[in-house]
This record gives structure tokens, sequence and C-alpha cells, in this order.
């Protein structure tokens, strides 16, 4: 998707608290993998970002939200949601919550693009 958009939008992944880390309730494997910790300091939270950045060979820009989780509880971005913020600054499109939702919300914000790069307006 961000290969065939990045030339007509802006796309970002927000670094937000991490969900499944090794002193949460409910640690994933990646988080033992990774040696990753909730984080406690705001540099942390940039260290597992940078981490996630190298890993995954990203070229999409990533935005590291505060240490007291101001965009993701402006957003209710936990764990993962996919959004389309027009030029006026409203939401276009407002994917669910959840890891599981996550597929489903891509598939929404696909379709605004693709509808968006054809007429070349933001639809609501």
């Amino acid at each position: 998707m961000y290969s065939e958009y990045k030339d007509i939008v802006e796309f970002r992944y927000i670094y937000i608290s991490e969900a499944h880390a090794l002193d949460d309730k409910k640690p994933k494997e990646v988080a033992a993998a990774k040696n990753i910790y909730e984080h406690k300091t705001y540099k942390d939270r940039c260290s597992v970002a940078n981490m996630f950045e190298k890993d995954k060979g990203t070229k999409v820009p990533i935005i590291v939200d505060t240490i007291d989780n101001k965009i993701a509880n402006l957003y209710n971005g936990r764990p993962t949601r996919a959004f389309v913020i027009g030029t006026d600054g409203i939401l276009k499109v407002t994917g669910d919550g959840g890891s599981r939702a996550y597929r489903q919300n891509v598939v929404l914000v696909g379709e605004w693009l693709k509808k968006f790069k054809s007429t070349g307006k933001e639809s609501q």
C-alpha cells in the first residue's frame, strides 16, 4: 500500500505502549526474544521503535508516542488501529481496535486511498 500511494499521501506508524511486553500479564514470544519490557522512559520506547524499524526494514516513518500515551489515548489506539486523517485534520477512516481487526482496517484504508487516487477528492 505504501509503495502504491506514497506519492499522494503521507504514511506514518505511531509506536505506542508495548502490548505484550515481558512484564505484561500476557507476554508474547517476540518480547522474550527481543528482551522487551514495558517502557519506563521515552528513551526505552524509542529504542524499541528503532528495533522495529530495523527488524522490519520499514520505509514508513515512525512517530513515537509520549510516555504518558497521549496519542494512543486520544485515538484509542490500543492495540492496533489504522486511520486516515484528511488535510482538514478530520478523521476520514477510523478502523476498529484490536489486532484481529487490523487486516480489515487496512482494507478500509486501501479502499479509501484507491477512491482518493482516482477522484482526487477526500471522501468522508
